[in-house]
């Protein structure tokens, strides 16, 4: 069976289930990467303003670098958004690290915004993902052949 990517509300559920929010089938879409059939990671856009996109994000296993040139693909060069916004919680260090190696940076913070703590603000704007470039973006042709 091997890895697939695919998209849908499946994917959505998902992702909300994992980060304590929603998926609004209609104003959201989400990209998934299944090994064997299980779901192990997944990314849900919205709020898509033609500038910028927001994203949250749920991993539970290895991703592919098929997969990170996929969920980059989708907003830099499908909605040409120029930024993607993605809100992680304070408390959520691994969440922190993960979007951080990804080229994320913190541009804003709501203090006490979750019970838990701070609702951190990270971006990343087009030109600064290295997802999108040659490396991956030749990783996004081979995956797309072996969905």
């Amino acid at each position: 069976m091997g890895w697939n990517i695919e998209k849908g509300p499946e994917v959505g559920h998902w992702v909300a289930k994992r980060i304590e929010g929603g998926y609004f089938e209609g104003r959201s879409e989400a990209l998934g990467l299944k090994r064997d059939g299980e779901l192990v990671a997944g990314v849900i856009y919205e709020n898509w303003n033609y500038q910028s996109i927001w994203c949250h994000i749920a991993i539970e296993g290895r991703l592919t670098p098929g997969y990170l040139a996929a969920i980059f693909d989708y907003p830099f060069n499908v909605c040409q958004v120029e930024k993607i916004i993605v809100p992680v919680g304070s408390d959520n260090a691994e969440g922190l690290r993960l979007v951080r190696k990804m080229g994320f940076v913190e541009e804003a913070r709501i203090k006490d915004g979750r019970l838990d703590g701070d609702i951190v603000f990270l971006t990343l704007a087009q030109k600064n993902c290295r997802y999108i470039k040659e490396r991956y973006g030749k990783r996004l042709s081979i995956a797309a052949c072996d969905s």
